[in-house]
């Protein structure tokens, strides 16, 4: 017999055009953290996916329409405090009261991906409006109900596009943990979501750290971290150019807009220490741009601020690109976002392959010479000999 409560017979409705429909905040603390359930489109017929998070692993089942509806009704109505359904003809969140019953909120309609997902071929959406990321609503980025905050919605492209960009090298990854230091981490939009992206989506053993020199941002995402449970995530007020920083195996370096000479130091920290990946978005490149002088055929870009200005930061990043292959990784240039989005929108993705070189470092200390210029990555490496 099919149940009277609310939550039931709305998802039951809701069934023929569901987009996802996701359970969170766990009554009992033993239970799995989250469920999410989408359509899936199987031989035999439309099949829902269950995925449910435990302990930092997903695991997922495929039921029949009938078998859903089992399920929730024995198993998931009522042990959740927030529940988020999202189908065709409508969306709305769910609260669990004191009574242990469901409260529901319409909300304004969120986007619906067109069509239902292939078992074999499923599109892969990495960050979703309307997904519960509780941390995004402590930092500013999603309302209360999920939804992006208007003057966030660039950040969120940001964060989601360097997210997809991690993504592409993890899609047939064999790792079950992961160590990550985030280099001028700010605000932490991205630190939190590598975390929920780690732990939540791949079911990876994530350790992060995110190293800031504001003390009053680094409490504030350490009281974020620790209201959620996320034990391996914490944040440490440093000066990246001079601090002793973590020292064990790192695995991943990652920094978005880290302000000038930072992004050298954060690179130089990846070398020292052989780590495997790299994902930098570099900022504010002032270092070449206040040093350069005239001294050969770079001059005809020199003679006007604007055209100094970029190519001087393009010069940055070539030689912290170059210094990477010597360094022996596999460097790609990426397009990060669109130029409309942000001005700085290069972001250099590398891969420790082993293969060393020092074609690019020489290039790089000629032209240091020649045009008078100061780059730290470059200072650095050749300091170390």
């Amino acid at each position: 017999m099919a149940s009277n409560s609310r939550l039931y017979q709305d998802l039951s409705a809701a069934l023929p055009t569901l987009s996802k429909a996701v359970f969170s905040q766990s009554v009992n603390k033993f239970g799995p953290a989250k469920v999410q359930i989408r359509p899936m489109r199987m031989k035999g017929g439309i099949f829902y996916q269950v995925e449910s998070f435990a302990d930092n692993k997903a695991f997922h089942k495929n039921l029949n329409p009938d078998e859903l509806l089992y399920h929730v009704e024995r198993e998931l109505d009522g042990a959740y405090r927030q529940v988020l359904i999202v189908c065709a003809e409508f969306s709305a969140q769910y609260s669990l009261n004191t009574k242990g019953t469901y409260k529901k909120k319409t909300l304004a309609s969120l986007p619906v991906p067109g069509g239902i997902a292939s078992h074999n071929r499923e599109k892969s959406y990495i960050l979703s409006e309307g997904e519960a990321i509780p941390a995004l609503v402590d930092m500013g980025v999603f309302t209360a109900d999920y939804r992006i905050v208007r003057s966030k919605y660039d950040k969120f492209r940001q964060i989601n596009r360097f997210v997809e960009l991690i993504d592409h090298e993890f899609t047939e990854n064999g790792r079950d943990e992961i160590t990550i230091l985030d280099f001028g981490c700010g605000k932490s939009y991205l630190t939190f979501v590598l975390y929920y992206y780690f732990t939540v989506k791949k079911g990876m053993k994530a350790k992060i750290i995110g190293y800031d020199l504001k003390a009053d941002v680094v409490e504030h995402c350490n009281q974020v971290a620790e209201k959620y449970g996320y034990d391996d995530l914490r944040f440490v007020h440093a000066d990246v150019t001079r601090d002793v920083l973590y020292q064990e195996k790192i695995d991943m370096i990652v920094t978005l807009h880290a302000c000038d000479t930072a992004t050298d130091y954060a690179l130089y920290y990846a070398l020292e220490k052989k780590a495997e990946y790299i994902f930098s978005v570099p900022c504010c490149q002032h270092e070449v741009n206040s040093s350069i002088r005239k001294g050969g055929e770079l001059d005809v870009f020199l003679s006007h601020g604007i055209i100094k200005e970029r190519m001087s930061a393009l010069l940055t990043d070539s030689i912290r690109a170059g210094i990477l292959e010597d360094m022996g990784y596999k460097v790609d240039m990426i397009e990060f976002v669109d130029f409309e989005h942000s001005p700085k929108n290069i972001m250099i993705r590398a891969r420790r392959c082993g293969k060393r070189a020092d074609k690019n470092i020489l290039r790089a200390k000629e032209l240091a010479e020649r045009y008078g210029f100061e780059q730290s990555l470059l200072r650095l490496v050749t300091k170390r000999g």
